[in-house]
């Protein structure tokens, strides 16, 4: 018969990396384009990452998406971004 722990092992990190993305991804915008995006403005869904801005905003991610998909990958390790969208 199976432990309890061997079911639940699924559950230990439900949600958690979304939340850990989205988090270093905003650390990142700051970092590379001095601008503070608000939690509730970036959504990641499995390896994309999409931004609620402004268009112009957009538009200077867009532009530097290489540059902050290599930084999330070098903090990041397995987890990978695609794109931002």
């Amino acid at each position: 018969m199976e432990q309890i722990s061997f079911f639940l092992e699924k559950f230990k990190s439900l949600g958690l990396e979304s939340v850990a993305v989205k988090r270093l991804f905003i650390e990142q915008v700051e970092k590379v384009l001095h601008v503070k995006l608000q939690a509730d403005d970036v959504v990641v869904k499995s390896d994309v990452v999409y931004v609620k801005a402004h268009p112009t905003l957009k538009s200077e991610l867009y532009l530097k998406r290489t540059l902050l998909a290599e930084e999330l990958s070098k903090v990041l390790g397995a987890v990978k971004i695609s794109s931002i969208r």
